[in-house]
């Protein structure tokens, strides 16, 4: 009989192809031979409360007293409560119907363990949960960053330090995150374990020249994927283009995804007049975002914070030429000369200084392409960071 796994998450596909939460599903779709896998997500209008999909169990809980989305999806917990302080409000109901669910799943299906995603809410709940109603509950927690550098008060530290101090095992996306729990007072080992990429479906091969003709670009391709927010640094991107554009006129943008400040940016690219430049294409599924990495000639994310980001992942293993913002995620990362070409954050100007570098030298494009391809399938193919995750949790049962 198969151990089984409660996986908590605040964000999931809401159906199969969506970029919510993909991660998770791509993680536990791979466990699933190992595992009796059961998922705890929140629930969203037009959801079924249980669903089972290729093998995953899939129970959701209610955000609120109302059956609609109120905390989770779209731009995040963290972003949404940053946007609008009523939801506040929100959070004890959220934890109740988290908890309520938790007790009912955990005593129906004799739950071995809990991987809860996300430092704060889920693992905090999970370890509320373990203390009143289950002590011998095993929790293993990965954390992504939002959660860490997000709640940056004395009273989320606290409730940080607290839930580190009771979790068995903790996961974490990247090397400066490790080095924040560390700070917080975590003293058990730390495994740096970056959410995985299908590296065959994420591949140079799906380059589609005609793509570029669909979209009316004679040009380059610049593409960013992302939520569209302040975090994302996209302001920045759409304002360094006129200054692109100077050099490149035939240079598009595409921006992939949506956020609370998509309206605002496509009003900012008509105020700028290079609304003809950039393309919103609004969400994209996630199984048909290959071609737009493999076609670009740049991917673009110039974000304030990011945990490890999975896009970037993506157009690594696409062999996309791939710009960030010189943040710790990728100042710290030890391959960062070959793998990224790194600008200041919110500086418009040095974004369209590199972007304008690269685009001048064809020879530096294809000199890097290669090996961005296989640093990815070596160390971020899902199969090799599911094995890695299969064996800890594992462990961290006989512990």
């Amino acid at each position: 009989m198969k151990p089984k796994i409660l996986v908590l998450s605040s964000s999931f596909p809401k159906y199969k192809g969506d970029i919510n939460g993909n991660f998770v599903y791509e993680l536990c779709s791979r466990l699933i031979n190992d595992f009796e896998i059961h998922v705890l997500v929140p629930f969203y209008k037009g959801a079924l409360k249980f669903e089972e999909i290729e093998g995953i169990k899939i129970h959701r809980h209610k955000q609120s007293i109302f059956n609609k989305t109120e905390l989770a999806y779209g731009i995040g917990i963290y972003e949404n409560l940053k946007k609008n302080k009523l939801k506040y409000l929100v959070l004890p109901f959220y934890f109740f119907y988290l908890i309520i669910s938790l007790i009912k799943i955990i005593n129906k299906e004799k739950i071995n363990i809990c991987h809860a995603h996300w430092l704060i809410p889920n693992a905090f709940i999970a370890v509320l949960f373990k203390k009143v109603f289950c002590h011998d509950l095993k929790i293993l927690t990965t954390i992504h960053g939002s959660d860490l550098w997000g709640f940056d008060n004395a009273l989320g530290n606290y409730l940080k330090k607290y839930t580190l101090k009771n979790i068995n095992d903790l996961t974490v996306v990247s090397q400066p995150i490790k080095q924040r729990v560390i700070s917080l007072g975590y003293k058990k080992e730390v495994y740096i374990y970056p959410m995985g990429v299908d590296t065959k479906l994420f591949s140079p091969g799906q380059k589609d020249d005609s793509l570029k003709k669909k979209l009316n670009i004679n040009g380059f391709l610049l593409l960013f994927v992302g939520v569209v927010v302040e975090q994302k640094g996209i302001r920045f991107l759409i304002e360094a283009m006129p200054l692109i554009l100077k050099k490149f006129p035939d240079t598009k943008l595409l921006v992939v995804g949506e956020g609370n400040l998509k309206n605002e940016m496509i009003e900012l690219s008509k105020t700028l007049n290079i609304s003809e430049n950039i393309i919103f294409t609004g969400a994209i599924s996630h199984v048909n975002l290959p071609p737009y990495f493999a076609t670009a000639d740049l991917f673009v994310l110039p974000s304030f914070s990011e945990g490890w980001p999975v896009v970037v992942m993506e157009a690594l293993s696409s062999e996309a030429i791939t710009v960030v913002s010189n943040i710790d995620t990728f100042t710290k990362h030890k391959e960062k000369e070959k793998l990224f070409n790194i600008v200041e954050t919110g500086n418009a100007n040095d974004i369209a200084n590199c972007v304008n570098i690269i685009l001048a030298d064809k020879e530096l494009i294809l000199s890097k392409k290669a090996y961005l391809r296989k640093y990815a399938v070596e160390y971020f193919d899902w199969e090799n960071i599911a094995a890695k995750y299969s064996l800890l949790i594992r462990n961290c049962m006989k512990r």
